[in-house]
């Protein structure tokens, strides 16, 4: 598989390079981003790092195929669809650098119009290549999902906005309640990948059975996965993000395309056209995947309070976008 990944000198690209290479040591890894020597260090380091199948330590972590290779390349100095077109699945984290307010809770719309700007360049570079699939991990991942495809031309179908962290931490702390494995645990997320996430508590699960939370319980569950990508950014230093668990996610469903797609579904920001009432917005919804991207919107029965807050993450979503 051919993966490029658009903004990949940046903190959460080259850790999604990283993985792949680790997960999918035959994924050959393209890294787009105008600073090369960033760029090209973190392909050669990476490069290195595939060459361990070369010792009888590291062979039998490789498998049977060879690993893939990883380059760099200047975007700006490499205009035209080529790149594009010789990949199976792009990763899009490109975004301008971060002001000290993206450090505080709410701070994924920092930066805002630089960042939609960015990403009707990258759209507009899209829509000279033929349609592929593309995970948008560049916040506020919503509005650039939208700006994205509007930018581009292609089908919605191809754009699958990544929020999968939330999934992941509040499978985390309802485990921790439960006392439990978060492989025990099953909470979708919807909505916004932000303050306007909706956890799906009416289809919450533990060892496949559902769970009662009162009112308080959720809302400190919601509260918890709010905060905590701030908590780590206030330990460890802004740099660093939450780097693992995105990349991890990101990696995960690039290898979901690379696979075919999912039976069950997952919850992704994809630009909506009458789904769940809604249209002319991209959040998070319980998608199908195959390996064109989106193979099918599933429609849920959710409770009124989760309908109400889907169309309220909607409405936060277009009223930036206007």
């Amino acid at each position: 598989m051919n993966v490029l990944v658009v903004g990949g000198g940046g903190t959460i690209g080259s850790t999604v390079a990283y993985t792949l290479a680790v997960q999918r040591p035959e994924t050959t890894v393209t890294l787009a981003d105008p600073q090369t020597a960033v760029t090209t260090g973190h392909a050669i380091d990476l490069r290195h790092a595939q060459c361990h199948v070369a010792t009888a330590a590291g062979r039998p972590s490789f498998g049977d195929d060879p690993p893939g290779t990883v380059t760099a390349i200047d975007p700006s100095a490499s205009p035209g669809p080529d790149p594009i077109d010789a990949a199976d699945a792009i990763v899009v984290t490109a975004s301008a650098a971060r002001d000290p307010d993206s450090f505080e809770r709410g701070g994924r719309l920092s930066n805002l119009e630089q960042n939609l700007e960015i990403a009707a360049d990258i759209g507009e570079w899209f829509g000279e290549a033929d349609p592929t699939p593309t995970v948008v991990a560049a916040n506020p991942t919503d509005r650039i999902t939208y700006r994205l495809w509007e930018a581009s031309g292609w089908p919605r179908e191809r754009f699958l906005g990544y929020s999968l962290s939330e999934t992941a931490r509040i499978a985390d702390e309802l485990a921790r309640r439960f006392d439990t494995s978060p492989a025990a645990v099953s909470c979708p997320v919807l909505g916004e990948h932000g303050e306007h996430m909706v956890p799906a508590f009416s289809r919450a699960t533990v060892d496949g059975e559902p769970i009662d939370l009162s009112a308080t319980e959720r809302e400190a569950v919601l509260e918890y996965v709010r905060d905590v990508p701030y908590d780590v950014i206030e330990r460890r230093g802004p740099e660093d993000s939450s780097r693992w668990v995105t990349s991890r996610g990101v990696a995960t469903i690039v290898a979901r395309l690379a696979d075919g797609g999912t039976d069950e579904p997952v919850c992704l920001s994809t630009p909506l056209s009458g789904e769940y009432g809604l249209e002319g917005v991209s959040v998070s919804v319980p998608v199908r995947l195959d390996a064109g991207g989106v193979g099918e919107i599933v429609e849920w029965d959710l409770a009124p309070n989760e309908r109400d807050g889907l169309e309220r993450a909607a409405a936060a979503v277009r009223r930036s976008l206007a």
